[in-house]
């Protein structure tokens, strides 16, 4: 079996990517593209960090692998969704399967850790460590030793004070990528994969600000390249490597506040907006205040404590309809009512012919057994619309106001390299074929249920090999649910990310 590396870039956005390699500021990627490819790789839709990431390691489409958002949306009340939630193999149970061993840091949905054949550090949610963060369990006391991170402490600070933000979040990503090389370093392995979170956090706060911020998302890629340098000089020129994103990022400058047209349609029933905008005046105040002190304080307090949550201030068991998060899901209760929002919805403008967005049914998106769990209705915003979730808002769109000027694109980026690799197969790659491709360089055949295709042409590599044992239908670990206490952690933190 040969040794595939897979370095996966949370929010690497394709034409921001290329416009910085063309002006020679990311040298590593720049050599990677020159000796194997460089591609856009769209995103699912919506293109939102855990079903995107869950394609792209399981090779299939959200309608088969059920994870459609943070939030499962086929419980009631709405959980967070965890590892098993989705039964679907990910490319690291299909390499243990095949007689190989894996080396797994920070892919979000991957908590609690499954019992793999190999070593796994899970990723978002949630953001604190724990035994189930980590197979194997006794992992966790050395990770805590160390220092280990989710996630670098996030808020508003960000856009007050974005170098030193920048400097938190690359050293946050350097001891990732050494505990990731150690651990390489210590296991007999076929299969690596590392997600960095970087680019991600810095272009929700940044990004489309103003021209110093700007300056920062671009300083937070040449960090990230580096970092890629870093893992390849470490591992050499054996590996077959591939960088991946899971979307893109796009500055928005126009805000379009769905649950606030939803709630003057009576379709969306909100609880007191006087305590919910104290909350929230508090949380803006209180926000990016402490970024001068040490960590063990800014752990606790960046960000603040006090967020107003889209689940707080809507009443969901009154509300008909209501959009969850700031990516396009929105949820309606009834066939009728979908009818009466998406042909409201599909009619919206903010200008002659500019449509705010389109609205989608599950059904034109998702194929699979898992369709039913899907949220009714998607909205794709127009390039430059930045969804917002807001119940109170008195503009449905507008340019006007303090929010983020930037969210997640579809377009990320797709780069290999390695011996042998003689091209793309296309330019129309998604994250689903990222699962088939690296399970190709492998020399695994991947399995006929993919939805994706192996992307590459590679010549001289092993012939491709049926996995050895029948593949597990379900990861390792038995059916898990966070606790209340441990949702609101997760939620709070979702706020700080810009998830509302």
């Amino acid at each position: 079996m040969s040794k595939v590396v897979v370095i996966g870039v949370d929010g690497a956005d394709y034409a921001l990517t290329r416009a910085l390699m063309e002006e020679g500021r990311l040298p590593r990627l720049s050599a990677m593209g020159g000796s194997g490819g460089f591609a856009p790789l769209e995103s699912t839709i919506p293109p939102q960090t855990a079903p995107a990431w869950t394609s792209l390691t399981t090779g299939v489409n959200p309608g088969k692998h059920g994870i459609y958002y943070f939030y499962n949306f086929s419980t009631s009340p709405l959980s967070i969704v965890n590892a098993t939630n989705s039964a679907t193999p990910r490319i690291w149970d299909i390499v243990g399967a095949s007689g190989g061993r894996s080396v797994v840091v920070n892919v979000p949905v991957t908590y609690p850790a499954s019992s793999i054949s190999g070593v796994m550090v899970s990723g978002i949610p949630p953001w604190y460590l724990d035994e189930r963060s980590v197979y194997p369990r006794s992992l966790v006391a050395r990770l805590k030793e160390k220092g280990y991170e989710i996630d670098a402490p996030m808020g508003k600070s960000m856009e007050r004070r974005p170098e030193g933000l920048v400097t938190r979040l690359t050293e946050t990503e350097e001891r990732r990528v050494d505990l990731f090389l150690d651990l390489l370093g210590e296991e007999d392995w076929s299969f690596g994969m590392v997600v960095m979170t970087t680019l991600d956090r810095m272009q929700h706060h940044l990004m489309g600000v103003g021209e110093r911020e700007d300056d920062a998302v671009k300083r937070g890629y040449e960090e990230v390249d580096a970092l890629v340098g870093r893992i390849m000089d470490k591992l050499g020129p054996d590996p077959y490597y591939i960088v991946a994103s899971d979307h893109g990022f796009n500055p928005r400058p126009v805000a379009f506040y769905p649950n606030s047209w939803l709630r003057r349609r009576g379709l969306l029933r909100t609880k007191s907006s006087f305590s919910n905008r104290v909350v929230l005046a508090a949380h803006s105040f209180l926000d990016g205040r402490f970024l001068w002190a040490p960590k063990v304080i800014t752990r606790r307090f960046q960000g603040a404590n006090t967020t107003v949550r889209t689940v707080d201030a809507v009443d969901l068991e009154r509300s008909r309809a209501f959009v969850p998060g700031t990516d396009g899901v929105l949820v309606v209760k009834s066939e009728e009512d979908a009818k009466e929002v998406a042909a409201g919805l599909s009619m919206l403008e903010d200008g002659p012919g500019k449509t705010v967005c389109k609205v989608l049914p599950r059904d034109q998106v998702y194929r699979g057994e898992r369709l039913t769990s899907a949220p009714e209705l998607l909205l794709v915003p127009r390039d430059d619309v930045n969804i917002r979730t807001d119940p109170f808002s008195k503009d449905v769109v507008t340019t006007e106001g303090a929010f983020p000027k930037a969210n997640h694109g579809r377009t990320g980026i797709f780069f290999a390299a390695g011996s042998g690799i003689r091209g793309m197969r296309g330019l129309d790659l998604t994250v689903e074929d990222v699962a088939p491709t690296a399970l190709r360089l492998l020399g695994i055949r991947p399995p006929e249920y993919m939805d994706g295709r192996a992307a590459l042409e590679v010549s001289g590599t092993p012939g491709e090999t049926l996995m050895t044992q029948r593949l597990p239908g379900q990861p390792s670990v038995e059916r898990f649910g966070f606790t209340e206490s441990e949702e609101k952690q997760i939620l709070e933190r979702l706020e700080r990310l810009g998830y509302r």
